[in-house]
């Protein structure tokens, strides 16, 4: 059977566990389009404290009428955006009106904010971050503006640079509901992959206190639910009872927003912990549909897809990853896989020699181009000679792969028996050599 094993992970099934850092969660866990406060009743502009914990206080400025009208126009457009879906065109659109109306009120430290959060919606990058950076220079310690800047930092992969503005995001506002569930997220990722039981703990610990104080700030938080239930999957291989745990979160998340892509992403692992694997590739499917560039769940259904032999299936999934993602290194090799399944071995290759130029610290495109010599192409050769070439060159691969960090016993164990196959074969073939040599040599 043709494989992908993702032997450098934590996880047999190498799925990728998508909650991801969202842009709504930038000021304070909702999407609406006004920071925390109190509101003037004339203007609808809010004022005074960012929230209970926030040391800042807005400035004080005079607003007019005609600010009040732009703003107000803003809001409008956030909301109707919010309802009926966000393009690139709409994230602009929205992000220019507030835009208009720190024009006519640079002092206005939201509408900053809310057009960078705005742009922000549709990875327009540059854009929120210059509107984040003018927010700071309004009101240098606003919470949500540095809950944003973190967030593009870890779009970058900037994890440390993240990291610290969320932990000062906290400080100012520990009712930022956003930076709390992005630092149980860097933690989930960390305790997935820590061999420590005492630091396993610690990192427990902190995730849920700072997911249980996310949702006494905002108990309707879907986001938090799914870290949550995500959570509780790990560690279920030992205590089957945090599946029953996991599921209940996750029910919990669905009735606040059934359409939000991740809790399927989420849902689909729940099922692949309980063995469910039709169950799974259904949930995977969901998510990509209802969210076409959640690339995790992408590679989730094309990893699955591959599990039920459904090559072109996978190969699609693999593919719509990298036109966004091009180095992504599970949808390079995945689509190898692919191409393999259904006879393109050329493809594959190439698909692997890229993965192993993009990172050779990793291991899974040594194993695959070790399968692929092994199984694929010395199989099929019928020279000797060639056929030792193309085995000395799966055994070179599979030793490489055995000389990454993170082989599991399970890896180890497939590829020594690989291995010694390759090898008693390659003693065979020598004497086959040898023999029609001596042949040849009686036969003159």
């Amino acid at each position: 059977m043709t494989r992908l094993k993702m032997y450098m992970s934590k996880s047999a099934t190498g799925l990728l566990f998508g909650c991801g850092i969202l842009v709504a969660v930038a000021c304070g866990g909702s999407s609406k389009a006004v920071v925390k406060g109190k509101v003037n009743k004339e203007s609808g502009i809010p004022g005074g404290k960012l929230g209970t914990n926030s040391k800042p206080k807005v400035p004080t400025r005079k607003i007019s009428k005609n600010t009040t009208k732009l703003f107000k126009k803003a809001v409008a457009a956030w909301k109707a955006a919010e309802k009926n879906g966000w393009t690139d065109a709409e994230c602009r659109s929205v992000a220019e009106k507030f835009v208009d109306v720190a024009e006519d009120n640079n002092k206005l430290v939201e509408a900053h904010f809310n057009a960078g959060l705005a742009y922000h919606k549709c990875n327009m990058l540059g854009d929120a971050r210059k509107q984040y950076n003018r927010t700071l220079s309004v009101m240098r310690n606003h919470a949500g503006a540095i809950s944003g800047l973190a967030e593009i930092a870890y779009q970058k992969g900037n994890v440390a640079e993240a990291k610290r503005g969320w932990e000062r995001a906290k400080k100012l506002d520990g009712k930022l509901v956003g930076a709390r569930n992005n630092l149980a997220f860097l933690m989930l990722q960390e305790l997935r992959k820590t061999h420590s039981r005492d630091r396993w703990r610690a990192l427990a610990k902190d995730i849920k206190f700072n997911l249980s104080s996310s949702l006494a700030v905002d108990n309707d938080n879907v986001r938090t639910y799914v870290l949550y239930g995500l959570f509780y999957l790990e560690g279920a291989e030992r205590n089957r009872s945090r599946l029953d745990l996991a599921k209940l979160l996750l029910d919990e998340g669905q009735k606040r927003d059934p359409n939000y892509a991740p809790l399927h992403n989420a849902r689909g692992l729940y099922h692949m912990k309980r063995k469910s694997l039709g169950l799974a590739l259904k949930s995977f499917m969901k998510a990509v549909e209802l969210d076409p560039k959640f690339d995790e769940a992408r590679l989730n259904v094309g990893n699955m897809s591959l599990g039920f032999r459904k090559y072109k299936t996978a190969a699609g999934e693999f593919s719509e990853v990298l036109k966004r993602q091009p180095k992504n290194y599970e949808a390079i090799v995945g689509l190898g896989v692919a191409q393999r399944g259904m006879g393109q071995i050329a493809a594959a290759e190439k698909m692997y020699d890229r993965a192993i130029k993009l990172d050779p610290s990793r291991g899974e495109a040594y194993f695959n181009m070790g399968v692929l010599y092994k199984d694929f192409l010395a199989s099929k050769e019928t020279q000797v000679d060639k056929v030792m070439s193309l085995y000395n060159k799966s055994l070179r691969y599979f030793r490489q792969f055995l000389n990454k960090k993170g082989v599991t016993k399970a890896a180890k164990a497939d590829t020594d028996e690989s291995i010694e196959k390759i090898e008693k074969t390659l003693k065979s073939l020598r004497q086959v050599k040898k023999a029609l040599e001596q042949a040849k040599k009686n036969n003159k």
